[in-house]
């Protein structure tokens, strides 16, 4: 019988079988990489989305937040100073708008943030209503357009489903959202998620605050500013700036009537 001839690799065969074995399971892994992207690309949303911000844009809030603040600090704090207060919020940390609005920082600091939670959700409880005209242009909007409605809010509240069909029908909303953005400290970052878990390609922004409106730039979504909120005319830069809910349901109708012109035919030269 013929002795079976043994292969001996020597150090250089090794390597460079080494070095093969490498370059093959790095071109797979590239392979799988394109794969994955090439799937992401195809199940983008091309479904329009309308982002409404919920506090000073659906409901009225300012009046309650007065009250809050005056039960809470023991001394009057009214509305305008509100409005100021919420337009420095995302400008200043904590210590400089305590410093600001001469809030207590012992008063917030031992047991305040609790008991101004508690004052807040009673007043929110008795005075929230949605601002007149917004329920019509809501109730409008789902029926007749074909696009997803969404609130983008700090509040969390409105993350539990038993709690928002309580509020929802104590405000004076008529309708169910598609989804509910809520975070109480960075809504950016959990919108951010929402936008590119999804893929989703078409939005507006109708908001009352330019931190609103900001959220949507990053993505090209059209923006629709609010006087009837926290700001007034000349402190909005959006594509459009209304006084009146009732203009709402035009202009929204008119973008979404320009996004289907751009789905079928692209950007106009």
């Amino acid at each position: 019988m013929e002795e079976e001839q043994q292969t001996i690799e020597t150090p250089v065969e090794e390597t460079i079988k080494e070095t093969l074995e490498k370059t093959i399971a790095e071109t797979m892994e590239e392979q799988d990489t394109e794969i994955i992207t090439e799937s992401v690309e195809i199940t983008k949303d091309e479904t329009p989305w309308l982002f409404f911000d919920y506090s000073g844009t659906l409901v009225d809030t300012v009046n309650a937040l007065s009250r809050t603040y005056t039960r809470f600090l023991g001394k009057e704090f009214p509305p305008e100073k509100v409005k100021s207060l919420y337009k420095d919020y995302p400008k200043l940390g904590k210590i400089a708008l305590m410093r600001k609005y001469k809030f207590n920082p012992f008063k917030y600091i031992i047991g305040g943030k609790s008991k101004i939670d508690e004052i807040r959700k009673e007043e929110f409880w008795v005075g929230v209503r949605s601002f007149p005209g917004i329920a019509e242009v809501l109730l409008r909007l789902q029926k007749i357009v074909k696009a997803k409605l969404a609130i983008v809010t700090h509040e969390t509240e409105l993350d539990d489903d038993v709690e928002r069909e309580k509020i929802f029908q104590k405000s004076g909303i008529p309708i169910v959202f598609d989804a509910i953005i809520t975070d109480y400290s960075n809504k950016k970052e959990k919108f951010d998620h929402f936008i590119e878990e999804r893929g989703i390609v078409y939005g507006i922004i109708i908001g009352d605050a330019q931190f609103d409106l900001d959220l949507g730039k990053t993505y090209d979504f059209k923006t629709i500013g609010v006087t009837w909120g926290f700001s007034s005319r000349d402190e909005l830069l959006a594509d459009f700036v209304i006084d009146d809910p009732r203009e709402l349901l035009q202009i929204i109708m008119s973008l979404l009537h320009q996004i289907e012109q751009k789905k079928l035919h692209g950007d106009p030269i």
